[in-house]
């Protein structure tokens, strides 16, 4: 069989020897060269539908693209459209991961059923990056049958390798070096390893990486080692050595000599890379900043004015107690303004055992630890690996309490002065039994196809992070409140209607309570669903209680289904305690999806798709708070 194809004004017209269509053949040919050819099937409904297909508007499909009109005709060619190629040993599923799309979106796009087959070098649709949108695409894939001809004298290979050499290494500076580097994370869901990330990674020297680090901590309001180790989908070894080797160049920068320290690096490396799924960064962010900005312990009065006592390390009223990493001598501080002693592993509680003596905080972790190895969700992970946050244990009250703590602006926005509260689903421990509530426990598989514990209120955690980051560069205040609700928790304390009026949390929460007038404030609870007997439902739904809750859960109905439509939630009307609890303030429950559903779950663990997600969110918020 032959085909014939001609160009006319960029209509296109395909036969065979009996001058019948072949769709098929046009499809991938129109794919190899980077082009997409309209109405094939007889089906499209516009240009608008196209740009959608893409995950774009119209204006930047037309951007993009270069057209000026919104009517088309059957078989005009539409050019610079992205297309990626299957290489040697790639699947659909690596394929549509590498470009930030699920199987489904990226199947569907390309007309495909999940179970094709693709063929070495064959060409698929991607969404465009980011830096796509807004301008035409990047020039189109070359036909294999034209080869661009070689220039003489030219060893292709030996280009390549003249991109490495130290004189390349100067075309970047620090700060474009860390910008580079978000955009690459941005891009991949696991940019470690891609060229794209390495390449610029390489040019970190000692000479430059204390300014990078510092460029990429003041625009992303997080750690660059902390953005490696989030790259969950990359491989554990090349992200174990790239944050190795930040250390290693910070310490030669600054003439750091200590061998204990980087034993001390190495050693909490590991053991976090040891466990499941998230890796918390924060004493190796200490470690590290304590040799780029080390403490002065000269008598200065300066030093000392207004100085307080600082916490430091994994604290109770301080975000990195969710972690769920703990130390051998950290000290928690309690959540009653403070005024009572610290609380450490051996420090007692009024729970008792079953023999009817009282247990110490370090028996709760324990006893939490075995409890989620039971969880039928790691039948298939041996030797669960799984750190708890010790209990935030009030001494004066003799009640387990939850986790508070004020996060401060990182710029200025549409939301200064505004307070929002966020309130990551689970986590802490209930004070009646003193089990902790990590809500349900499944298992997934890591990048090296190991079974992990996978626990619902982590995942709530590492949301959260990101809404808040979001938000704090919007100019809002954001309150971390975190603990178990039912069995003696929050919800048998009233600590929400109590935190709202200045009696709860630490004492900067309180402060902020009191001197907040209820009209600039917020509460979003957020909760993932493990639905293990409904593997198959999405489960995405935002839940209000009283009126004035309708209008959030709308607005973040409105903002997801436009930025991330696969995790649409769908408003319900629901009798919650964390949203009566909010009186006078907008509230809302949000479920995010279903930890069971293999086909999102990939979505819910990856950083790419968590900051996406809290744009929307973010984008929410303000216009409700705005409105």
């Amino acid at each position: 069989m032959s085909f014939k194809i001609e160009n006319t004004r960029n209509m296109v017209k395909s036969t065979n020897d009996n001058g019948q269509k072949d769709t098929e053949t046009l499809k991938r040919e129109a794919k190899a060269r980077g082009e997409y050819i309209v109405s094939i099937s007889g089906n499209e409904k516009g240009l608008f539908a196209i740009a959608k297909k893409f995950n774009m508007t119209l204006t930047d499909f037309k951007n993009m693209t270069g057209l000026t009109k919104d009517t088309l005709q059957k078989g005009q060619v539409i050019k610079n459209i992205p297309t990626a190629k299957i290489e040697s040993g790639m699947g659909l599923y690596s394929l549509a991961k590498k470009y930030g799309m699920t199987l489904k979106e990226f199947t569907e796009l390309n007309g495909i059923k999940e179970n094709y087959k693709p063929q070495k070098g064959e060409y698929f649709y991607v969404y465009p990056s980011k830096n796509q949108n807004n301008k035409p695409a990047k020039t189109t894939p070359i036909p294999e049958t034209t080869p661009p001809k070689p220039t003489p004298n030219t060893d292709p290979e030996k280009k390549v390798k003249e991109d490495t050499t130290p004189q390349a290494k100067q075309t970047l500076n620090a700060e474009e070096i860390a910008d580079k580097l978000e955009q690459a994370a941005d891009k991949y869901r696991g940019a470690v390893g891609k060229e794209e990330f390495d390449s610029v990674f390489k040019q970190i020297d000692k000479d430059n990486v204390i300014d990078v680090v510092n460029n990429f901590q003041k625009k992303q309001s997080k750690s660059l080692i902390n953005m490696i180790s989030d790259e969950w989908s990359s491989n554990k070894d090349a992200r174990k050595s790239a944050m190795t080797k930040i250390f290693d160049l910070v310490a030669e920068k600054t003439g750091n000599k200590n061998p204990k320290l980087r034993e001390e690096f190495i050693d909490e490396l590991n053991d976090e890379f040891d466990s499941w799924g998230f890796v918390s960064t924060k004493k190796m962010d200490k470690i590290i900043n304590s040799m780029i900005n080390p403490i002065d312990d000269t008598n200065n009065d300066i030093n000392k004015k207004d100085s307080a006592p600082k916490r430091t390390g994994n604290t109770g009223s301080n975000a990195s107690h969710l972690s769920g990493k703990a130390y051998p001598n950290e000290i928690f501080y309690t959540t009653n303004g403070g005024k009572s002693k610290d609380i450490t592993p051996t420090t007692m509680t009024t729970i008792k055992d079953k023999d009817g003596n009282y247990v110490n905080a370090g028996t709760l972790k324990s006893w939490a630890i075995s409890g989620g190895k039971k969880d039928i969700g790691f039948k298939e992970v041996k030797d669960p690996f799984i750190m708890r946050p010790l209990p935030n244990y009030n001494t004066e009250t003799k009640k387990i309490e939850a986790v508070t703590e004020v996060l401060e602006p990182t710029a200025n926005g549409n939301l200064n002065n505004k307070v929002i509260i966020l309130n990551p689903g689970h986590g802490g421990y209930q004070q009646k039994n003193g089990f902790f509530d990590a809500g349900t426990v499944l298992s997934v598989k890591n990048k090296e196809g190991k079974e992990m514990p996978i626990e619902e209120w982590r995942v709530a955690q590492s949301y959260v992070e990101n809404i808040s980051d979001n938000l704090r560069k919007r100019g809002a205040k954001v309150v971390i409140v975190s603990g178990a609700v039912r069995n003696g928790g929050m919800a048998a304390q009233r600590y929400i209607e109590n935190m709202l009026a200045g009696k709860k949390g630490d004492d900067d929460v309180r402060a902020l309570m009191k001197s907040t007038d209820k009209s600039n404030m917020l509460f979003l609870s957020v909760h993932v669903e493990s639905a293990k007997e409904s593997p198959k439902d999405r489960k995405c739904t935002v839940r209000y209680s009283k009126n004035i809750d309708k209008e959030l859960a709308n607005n973040i109905y409105k903002h997801v289904n436009k930025g991330f439509s696969i995790l649409t939630p769908k408003p319900h009307s629901d009798n919650l305690y964390v949203n009566k609890a909010a009186k006078g303030i907008p509230s809302s429950l949000l479920e995010i999806g279903n930890i069971a559903n293999k086909s999102i779950t990939n979505s819910l663990l990856s950083s790419y798709d968590q900051k996406k997600y809290a744009n929307c969110i973010a984008d929410a918020i303000e216009e409700t708070m705005l409105h």
